[in-house]
């Protein structure tokens, strides 16, 4: 059995709007396709047709508010407005949405420790990926 190869992130960015992020310590990207069920009593098993696409995104950065990037975020959550987002992975691959929507930026509480924030986004639709 082959070894898996292990790559790591380094170079991996993340621009909310126009602000490249700093800082970041892990994100997820997650896409997920909801077919709609199509079938009709005279089928003989189940038909789906294409259905809603969706995408979220979350992570953690190292939180730092003099930061303009993350001060930017917090106020994108605190009033609601939508901004474009773009990921671009360690392997150069790009994720990329018009709209998205911060639905949480949850800085933490660190005694003796860095501290970090979580995030997540609700994308509108698939990314483009190039």
């Amino acid at each position: 059995m082959a070894a898996a190869t292990v790559y790591p992130c380094r170079g991996a960015t993340i621009t909310v709007g126009t602000d490249a992020l700093a800082g970041i310590v892990d994100a997820t990207i997650t896409l997920t396709h909801e077919p709609i069920e199509s079938t009709e009593i005279s089928d003989t098993g189940r038909q789906y047709a294409t259905g809603i696409v969706s995408s979220t995104v979350s992570g953690t950065i190292y939180y730092n508010q003099g930061n303009a990037a993350i001060a930017a975020m917090e106020t994108k959550c605190a009033n609601g407005s939508s901004t474009g987002l773009t990921i671009v992975l360690h392997t150069g691959a790009q994720y990329a949405w018009t709209t998205s929507f911060l639905t949480s930026f949850a800085p933490g509480l660190a005694v003796n420790d860095v501290v970090r924030a979580s995030f997540s986004f609700q994308c509108v639709g698939a990314p483009t990926i190039t």
